[in-house]
Formats: structure tokens, sequence, C-alpha cells
């Protein structure tokens, strides 16, 4: 049986209390396995290739990777999935990752996975008052590049539905910052009742706290910049996510004996 790890990638920060919250929610998580978190930047002495090093040594050989970001269509994720071999794209920082004998189990990122629902409703719940006078708009990162920004219009056209079923809002859409749609469609939709702002971010910084409230700047609306992070339910999406990886990878990968050796295989689901 391989020995099993799991390494969390997140953005990374310089600011201590950015990373403390990635941390608080891996020590919460349910599971019976070697974590390690992972960052882009920011966080001297943790990257992909340090960790990644630091959990094959421990003898690792099979490695679940979460990408704690909000979308695949994140640039990052893409650049994580190159980093890993997953993607063309070959990254200095990468060799020693794609030259490791411990194999990958990728996870998706958070999209609209139930409990990232849950936890985006509840951030309307607490600034909603009246639905119907009221108009809702999701803000999301966004991505400059079409394919990018394709996946992100998906997940934010998903949230939107749901959450207009679910409310019954007098209107309800989206805005992106990159491309910056948000100034244009918060004032569309003001016309349509009293204005509910809620961001898609991991977690709390520029972009919550000064990006979206310039944009609106002048507007009336009602907003806390509250992000995924520090909701006690991350943990349980990390969880859920470790935990369906392996159980695919349990349909995908048997081991049989060959010439009295062991070797993994691919078989059919």
């Amino acid at each position: 049986m391989e020995k099993t790890a799991v390494l969390l990638i997140a953005h990374g920060s310089p600011d201590p209390e950015w990373v403390e919250l990635v941390e608080s929610a891996v020590r919460q998580c349910c599971l019976d396995l070697p974590v390690r978190v992972a960052f882009l930047g920011g966080v001297e002495g943790r990257s992909i290739a340090d960790e990644w090093i630091c959990l094959e040594k421990a003898g690792a050989r099979r490695i679940v990777t979460v990408p704690l970001f909000v979308t695949a269509g994140s640039s990052h994720v893409t650049e994580i999935r190159a980093m890993l071999g997953l993607e063309p794209g070959a990254q200095e920082e990468a060799l020693a990752v794609r030259e490791s004998r411990a194999r990958t189990l990728w996870c998706s990122p958070l999209e609209d996975h139930p409990v990232v629902e849950k936890i985006v409703t509840e951030r309307v719940q607490a600034l909603t008052v009246n639905p119907r006078s009221e108009a809702l708009l999701l803000v999301g990162h966004g991505n400059v590049s079409s394919s990018g920004q394709a996946k992100w219009e998906r997940l934010l056209q998903r949230l939107t539905l749901r959450l207009q079923n679910r409310f019954l809002f007098a209107a309800a859409g989206y805005g992106t910052l990159r491309p910056d749609t948000l100034r244009e469609q918060a004032c569309a939709l003001a016309e349509s009742g009293d204005l509910i702002v809620v961001p898609l971010f991991v977690s709390q910084g520029y972009f919550t706290r000064r990006a979206i409230p310039q944009r609106l700047e002048g507007l009336p609306f009602r907003y806390d910049g509250s992000a995924y992070l520090p909701h006690p339910l991350m943990a349980e999406w990390i969880t859920q996510s470790v935990r369906a990886a392996l159980r695919n990878d349990l349909f995908t990968q048997r081991s049989v004996y060959v010439n009295g050796r062991e070797k993994t295989v691919e078989v059919g689901r």
C-alpha cells in the first residue's frame, strides 16, 4: 500500500494573518494523513517544490494535491498544474516535483461544491433583509484570458442562478474585476432594487477591502467583504476533496502481481 500524504496549495501572502487562516483550516480537517501547505509566493521556504520534496522524503508515494483557489478559471491553477506536470509548460522550480517518484492525485478547486454554496448562501443571508426588493451582485476576480474567463463566468452563472432561485431577488447578476465589468453590472442591477454585493474570494485582502469598494464608490450598496475563510466549512471542503480523490483512485488503480512482483495498473470503472 502506497504511503499517502496531502499537499494543499494556496496563493500565499506576506501577511502572517493571511497564512494563519489557511493553516487553521488545515488543522481543523478530519484527515488521518500527513498534510502540508505550500504557497505560490509570499512565504519563504514554503514553495510547492519545497513541500513536495519534504513529503516525499517522509515516504509519501501518493500525494493528494488540493488547490485552494476559487475556480479552475484562475491562471494560478493552470500554473500549478504545469508545475506538477499535469499541463504543458517547463518551469524550473517544477523540475524537482516532476522528477519525483510520488504519484499526484489532483483535486478540483472550490468551484460550486455544495460546501462552497453553503458558505456563499450564509454570506448572502447575512446581508439580505427583503430579497424581493433587493438585487444581488456576485463578484469574482475573473481572468483576462478567454478560456479562463469562460470558466469564471460558468461558475458565476451557476451560483447566481441557484441563489436567485433560493431567495427570489428582484434581480441577480455578477461582475468581475478582470476584465472590469463590476461598476457597469452594479449600476444595471441597482435599478431593480437595493444592491447586495457578495465577493467570491478565498480570503480577505486588497481586492475585498479596496478594489471592490473603490469601483462601487458613490453607489448605495450593502457589503461586508466576507470571504470563504475563516468559515469552518472550509475544513470540511478540504476533507471531502481528499476523500473523493482517494475513492476515485481506488476505482482507477489496482495492484496486481507480475512475475512475483507487485505492480499498479489502470483499471476501468
